[in-house]
């Protein structure tokens, strides 16, 4: 291969490394430190088909990095503050399939998100937590939402998006976190997993007709709970699908604390 219109035998060994740096490391970071170091180390962005992984969608990366990439190459990207995001058209990365996201309010949500993202994690102030949500879950593509924010306390709600979400995996982190399931029975029919900690009072729910049809995963560390009516309640929203269940009292002494329900065909009786 030729870079720099000079034939160097070393420069296959040293693309050969880069090649597989790209497979561990952000394209910024290996950008920054061999950019000064290889001749031509920007053109390799641009002739090498590689999957690219970003750190940081800063002023650097725009003037830097972007004009030497092909956008269908990124794969994941990453932003650690929604606010010192620069001017960068996400469309144009028609590939990507991880979005992360850091500090979001409902005023800084990106415009122009990618049709093709299949998970997205998003650390959200906690004031801002609903209207968040529901942009997150109208988005098409989304097949694993996970939502982290201090606090995730959603009001009671039953009202329907514009259209059912298409999320299948729902993760919350929080250090204090309320569900309302009413709001994801209405709106997340194809809901597969859900999984969060720190959950408090997690068998409280409205009287609702309503079940999910396919879910088969529940893993909840959840404070103030009563297994007997936690078990009642998983019967009465998931008793067609869960196949899968781990409770976990975190208040409770360890010979209490983990109720660890498998359900398959070897239980029938569960769905009685």
């Amino acid at each position: 291969m030729s870079l720099g219109g000079t034939h160097v035998p070393g420069d296959f060994l040293c693309e050969d490394v880069l090649l597989e740096l790209f497979q561990y490391f952000y394209v910024d970071e290996l950008f920054y430190a061999f950019d000064g170091i290889i001749n031509h180390f920007s053109s390799l962005l641009t002739i090498c088909n590689v999957a690219l992984h970003v750190r940081n969608v800063n002023t650097d990366f725009r003037k830097h990095i972007l004009p030497y990439i092909e956008p269908k190459n990124v794969l994941s990207i990453r932003i650690p503050n929604m606010y010192q995001m620069a001017s960068v058209d996400l469309s144009q990365f028609k590939c990507l399939g991880l979005l992360v996201l850091h500090n979001v309010t409902d005023h800084n949500w990106p415009r122009n998100l990618p049709r093709n993202i299949k998970s997205l994690i998003i650390h959200v102030r906690s004031k801002h937590r609903n209207k968040v949500l529901e942009k997150a879950l109208a988005l098409d593509s989304v097949q694993r939402l996970e939502f982290n924010s201090t606090c995730l306390h959603f009001g009671k709600s039953s009202e329907a998006l514009h259209k059912p979400s298409s999320v299948k995996q729902l993760i919350f982190n929080s250090q204090r976190c309320f569900i309302d399931y009413t709001f994801l029975l209405i709106n997340m029919p194809d809901l597969q997993l859900l999984k969060a900690n720190q959950l408090f009072y997690p068998h409280r729910v409205d009287p609702n007709p309503l079940r999910f049809s396919e879910l088969h995963t529940l893993d909840l560390i959840c404070k103030h709970l009563d297994i007997d009516e936690m078990i009642s309640f998983v019967k009465n929203v998931a008793a067609c699908s869960l196949r899968q269940c781990r409770l976990v009292n975190i208040t409770d002494s360890l010979s209490s604390t983990i109720a660890v329900i498998l359900i398959s065909c070897y239980f029938p009786d569960f769905h009685r």
